[in-house]
């Protein structure tokens, strides 16, 4: 839960951005794209767990320089 939890801290902005547009969008455009509601919170666990260990510090930078 810890990176889960880290990655809110640090985004939480950018993913209540992301379910305004989401919102607006399916009552503009179409519902269609309340269809991108639930793919929300799996895009966002992959990332917190991608991007930081369970104590809930950031991963070291993983890019190889050869």
């Amino acid at each position: 839960m810890k990176p889960l939890f880290a990655l809110w801290r640090e985004t939480w902005w950018l993913w209540t951005i992301f379910t305004a547009i989401t919102l607006v969008m399916s009552f503009v455009v179409g519902l269609f794209f309340l269809l991108l509601l639930p793919c929300l919170p799996v895009v966002f666990t992959y990332f917190a767990y991608a991007r930081f260990d369970m104590e809930g510090n950031e991963k070291p930078d993983l890019d190889c320089h050869l």
